[in-house]
């Protein structure tokens, strides 16, 4: 990529099994993220995708450094993330921040929301407290708020402010990344649409990058430059936004796709969903070769034997799956 912010190479998480006094005595383990590589643009907006416990939420945070990684690289303006240390790291988590799935949950109910927004300026100790507070002001309006309401507590507003604070406090120290980690899917559907807007307007206001964690293709597909389809902690299939819509190589993508609602009532009943058998393994204990071979309605022996890598399928276009067509043959 021409201008290259967050580049993620071989990136592994795994957990402990259990939580009780004797985790993990056995050895046993949660590969949560597995052999996790992609690339971020400056100014581009990398969706992350798949189902519940696939490995996308875990793949921000350990980006974030919130969690630290088993083994491999993040990349962060060229800088390896995991080697920061006092100063440096300080002067990282000014450049990444984060956009946490449920706005109640995230802001501290005893603070204020000018308390809130400040306290990112406070730590970094950024300007004096007048400045703060002006600061505080001029970020609650650009999210879309009031700025008179600044001594308000987070109870006092609805879950879509709520999630316009959290944005706000994302902003308080202008990052060059922020991991959005599924920011709307608490928020009602008529709510959703205004914090997508708020976020793509904020990106060409303030030139920021994002990466999308997301279970809903419809709503990745609207704010995306380029998608990740993730399944049991791999990702499967990576490529442009009108590449992966329009011709999906894998086929949990497919399926994914395939369960996106359209508002025609006769093109949606005559679509064919594409329903996969079971449920997902469990992560203590994947499948070898392919992980989605059990639930594959095209799986060969092969995928058995062979851990699939993501190979080129067109231009730009990376698919993890032994039956795909390489690009060029």
């Amino acid at each position: 990529m021409a201008d290259l912010l967050l580049k993620v190479d071989h990136l592994n998480k795994d957990f402990l099994a259990g939580n009780g006094l004797f985790s993990g005595r056995f050895g046993a383990k949660v590969s949560a993220v597995k052999d996790v590589s992609f690339e971020i643009a400056r100014g581009e907006t990398l969706g992350l995708v798949g189902e519940s416990g696939s490995g996308k939420s875990t793949t921000g945070r350990c980006i974030i450094r919130l969690i630290n990684p088993t083994s491999g690289t993040i990349l962060m303006n060229g800088q390896d993330v995991a080697r920061l240390r006092g100063r440096a790291l300080k002067h990282f988590r000014k450049e990444v921040q984060i956009v946490f799935q449920d706005p109640q949950a995230s802001l501290n109910p005893r603070m204020t929301i000018g308390e809130i927004v400040c306290e990112p300026l406070i730590i970094h100790r950024i300007g004096t407290r007048g400045e703060q507070i002006a600061a505080a002001k001029e970020l609650l309006e650009t999210v879309g708020l009031n700025p008179e309401h600044i001594n308000r507590y987070p109870h006092e507003f609805s879950g879509g402010q709520r999630q316009r604070i959290g944005i706000a406090r994302a902003l308080a120290l202008r990052p060059k990344l922020i991991i959005c980690d599924e920011p709307v899917s608490a928020l009602d559907v008529s709510i959703q649409a205004q914090v997508l807007n708020l976020l793509k307007n904020l990106q060409d206001d303030f030139g920021l990058t994002y990466l999308f964690i997301a279970h809903d293709l419809g709503v990745v597909q609207h704010i995306s430059d380029r998608v990740a389809v993730m399944y049991l902690g791999v990702i499967v299939e990576i490529g442009s936004v009108q590449a992966l819509y329009g011709n999906p190589q894998h086929p949990y993508s497919r399926s994914l796709l395939s369960a996106i609602p359209v508002p025609d009532p006769k093109e949606q009943k005559s679509r064919h969903r594409q329903l996969l058998p079971g449920d997902p393994p469990s992560p203590i204990d994947p499948p070898s070769g392919c992980r989605f071979r059990t639930r594959c309605p095209k799986v060969q022996a092969i995928c058995a034997a062979q851990v699939p890598e993501l190979q080129e399928v067109a231009p730009g276009h990376f698919c993890a799956c032994l039956l795909a067509k390489p690009y060029g043959l």
